[in-house]
């Protein structure tokens, strides 16, 4: 998807690339360059995915600046913004959750990049508490000052179409036209920023499965960068695969796949807490900690049926539903295949 969006917004960029069959060669050169990124090792990885947020952050907190800075809409507080009522009420808590799963994605996955910390335990935990504060002071910036910049009935009524969507509208307004390319820049980074992370930990993800015995051995070969490449070519082959499958005017699909992926992801990952607090806690513990968690579940079981039942694509009608019940017999296949591997094992040893 990050390929698909950062293809669309290098077009816009650059129209002379325009057309569906250079879409699919630009995506594909994108997840490429990454590929070559990635088995260079965790280093190389980190260096180019710190330029791309450096340059993103300091435009998205900028003009969160400006907007505090030289307000343009009059009679607007920063309590109104975060009203229930003026949200839309209860019914907007759903959208509310899936947009904060959307930006979690694939902070669970700084789990695999343990073993290359010189102090996993402490360089790991307070990466991960460093980041998430930080985006959350950024983003809170820039969400807060980009609606004193433009209307916020004027952002949420914009419709990608590789104009730059709700950043260029503000750009616009502090920013001369000559700067006007900084918005579509600063979306063609992020989406690579975003290929870049999301393909890493796909590829750690399999190599670690792979480690504990869930995959083939071979997925846990590494290169002289101790990088996992082999996972990591596989990961970028879906992904190109992918692109010329569903190219850019399949943007739509995407969101749904990612959406009941990460669903269940969440899901599955809450359910295995309250199995484990049941197990090691008191009763009354165990039930306490357990009902807001069953609630969460319920929250993302009806946002992952509203992405098959209600997709933004009439036309992906159950899809979601589908590639969840196909994720699940995957799940599903690993454990067995596990599980027979197991009882050979204990078979050859007697």
């Amino acid at each position: 998807m990050c390929a698909v969006i950062g293809a669309e917004y290098v077009q816009a960029l650059i129209p002379a690339l325009a057309g569906p069959l250079n879409a699919k060669l630009i995506g594909t050169g994108m997840v490429l360059s990454f590929l070559v990124i990635s088995c260079n090792g965790v280093n190389a990885t980190a260096k180019v995915a710190s330029v791309f947020l450096i340059f993103e952050i300091s435009v998205v907190a900028g003009l969160g600046l400006m907007g505090l800075i030289n307000p343009q809409v009059q009679n607007l507080s920063i309590t109104s913004m975060y009203s229930l009522e003026g949200a839309g009420g209860l019914s907007a808590i759903g959208p509310a959750v899936l947009f904060g799963v959307w930006m979690l994605a694939n902070f669970d996955s700084a789990i695999n990049y343990i073993e290359e910390s010189r102090v996993p335990i402490r360089t790991v935990q307070r990466s991960m508490l460093l980041v998430l504060t930080s985006a959350f002071i950024i983003y809170s910036l820039a969400a807060i000052g980009w609606q004193f910049a433009v209307p916020v009935e004027e952002l949420a009524a914009i419709i990608e179409d590789g104009n730059g969507g709700p950043i260029a509208a503000v750009a616009n307004v502090y920013l001369p036209p000559a700067m006007a390319w900084i918005a579509l820049f600063v979306v063609i980074t992020s989406a690579c920023a975003g290929l870049q992370i999301s393909s890493s930990a796909a590829a750690r993800t399999l190599y670690r499965m792979s480690e504990e015995g869930h995959l083939p051995t071979a997925l846990k070969s590494v290169n002289k960068t101790k990088s996992p490449w082999l996972a990591s070519v596989i990961v970028s082959a879906v992904a190109i695969a992918l692109l010329w499958w569903k190219p850019l005017d399949k943007i739509l699909w995407y969101y749904d796949v990612v959406t009941i992926t990460l669903v269940m992801s969440y899901m599955a990952a809450i359910a295995a807490f309250i199995a484990m607090t049941w197990r090691r806690q008191s009763f009354w513990v165990s039930l306490t900690l357990s009902i807001p968690a069953s609630l969460a579940i319920s929250v993302l079981g009806y946002i992952g049926y509203t992405a098959g039942a209600n997709p933004v694509s009439p036309e992906d009608m159950y899809t979601a539903w589908y590639l969840g019940a196909l994720t699940i017999l995957s799940g599903v296949m690993i454990l067995l295949l596990r599980s027979r591997a197991s009882r050979r094992a204990e078979l050859s040893q007697v």
